[in-house]
């Protein structure tokens, strides 16, 4: 009988969902949102590998990953990290609500369809091939001299921005292609 119980609780463990044994919580609301944690202790607590970029633009350091339940879930789980740069004289400062007008990345990975489709359907992006098998959406973003892209692999949904970066919208879109391509 011992035996069938632990067969039966062993089936029942998903791996699919976040451990939160290894989080705090910092805000909960419309969805939790767990204090920042660094990258080993998000790969322990994610139930999805993080997969970071190799090419940037810029010389850079990388912020504490901050996870989030989406609408208080352990199973639709957003990661997000920023890669500010380290070549201005202003310095970014972890935790801070404002920031100075820096070159950064902002990197977020949903393991569901978190944006995506509703972009898909509005007008606002443009169509821009990643890679032979992947198709991404385009923005520019005058306003913060930059531009985001968003993509979906398998499962994962993909979205970089680059912000304080250029006016050009054709070097925005070149850079974001070569981050996404570096994942």
């Amino acid at each position: 009988m011992m035996i069938f119980i632990l067969l039966m609780m062993s089936a029942c463990t998903n791996n699919e969902t976040l451990d939160t044994g290894y989080l705090d919580v910092s805000q909960e609301d419309i969805s939790t949102i767990y204090k920042p944690v660094d990258k080993t202790t998000a790969k322990k607590a994610l139930p999805y590998d993080i997969k970071s970029p190799s090419y940037f633009p810029f010389e850079h350091e990388q912020t504490k990953v901050v996870i989030s339940g989406w609408e208080n879930s352990k199973e639709n789980i957003v990661s997000f990290i920023q890669y500010p740069s380290t070549e201005e004289d202003a310095k970014w400062q972890e935790g801070s609500i404002s920031q100075p007008a820096i070159p950064h990345i902002s990197y977020t990975i949903a393991n569901f369809d978190r944006y995506y489709s509703r972009y898909s359907n509005t007008g606002d992006y443009i169509d821009v091939d990643i890679n032979d098998d992947i198709t991404g959406l385009f923005k520019m973003n005058k306003a913060i001299k930059g531009a985001e892209l968003h993509w979906f692999n398998g499962e994962m949904e993909y979205n970089l921005q680059l912000i304080y970066f250029s006016d050009d919208r054709d070097k925005l879109k070149t850079e974001l292609l070569k981050i996404a391509n570096s994942i």
